[in-house]
């Protein structure tokens, strides 16, 4: 890859990194971010499903613009991306590797385990219908947010640094 080529990786990861923010933002708006300070959303009580209807599409984009994130390193980069059944799974996984001439780890093994009951929400919440989601379990995933998005902040600084390194970009 071309110091170029990587360059547009890098544009590309750094609007996900913008869009995951935007998702923050709007998340602390409403008081659930980053703690849960509020008792209502949009006139609903918390524990509402409207609420957990709400909430779990921001976790759901969340998770989705990382994924994208890994997307674009597993085709651009990695120039492999899994497929079958288990390819957001598998993706994961490939996004904390080291390849070796390739590649640092995109993230840590540590937030790739982070990330796991994420990935499993996203995956709940495009299949089932919205009344049957858990206030609770949507609140969890809410509540652990801050570290997740610490880790990702920290482990796409890293690749980032690193990579630039490669390249002799800095």
């Amino acid at each position: 890859m071309k110091p170029e080529e990587y360059l547009i990786v890098e544009a590309r990861i750094e609007k996900e990194k913008n869009n995951l923010a935007n998702l923050e933002n709007e998340l602390a708006r409403y008081g659930l971010y980053p703690k849960v300070t509020a008792t209502q959303v949009g006139g609903f009580p918390l524990e509402d499903i409207a609420v957990a209807r709400i909430v779990g599409s921001s976790l759901h984009d969340y998770y989705t613009a990382l994924e994208n994130i890994f997307r674009i390193v597993a085709a651009k980069i990695d120039k492999s991306i899994p497929q079958g059944a288990e390819w957001h799974r598998e993706l994961l996984e490939q996004m904390a590797l080291e390849i070796p001439g390739l590649r640092p780890p995109v993230i840590t093994q540590a937030t790739a385990a982070l990330l796991e009951p994420y990935r499993g929400f996203r995956h709940v919440f495009r299949n089932v219908y919205g009344f049957n989601l858990s206030f609770s379990r949507v609140k969890e995933l809410l509540e652990r947010l801050p570290d997740v998005s610490a880790a990702v902040k920290n482990d796409l600084a890293a690749f980032t640094r690193r990579m630039r390194q490669v390249y002799r970009l800095d």
